[in-house]
């Protein structure tokens, strides 16, 4: 069961707040909001490099 390192709180992953954001997924606490972790998500399509040599 994680536990907030600020509050104290500890909460079961289903609990933890959770917002996507292009290829990262951030997941906060829900009692002081303070994030908890920033989680590279692999699974997404990634951006090509259009630079030419």
């Amino acid at each position: 069961m994680p536990t907030c390192k600020y509050c104290g709180a500890e909460r079961e992953p289903s609990e933890l707040i959770r917002h996507e954001r292009p290829g990262v997924l951030l997941v906060h606490c829900p009692e002081c909001q303070r994030l908890l972790g920033r989680y590279r998500r692999h699974g997404d399509d990634p951006d090509t490099d259009t630079l030419e040599h």
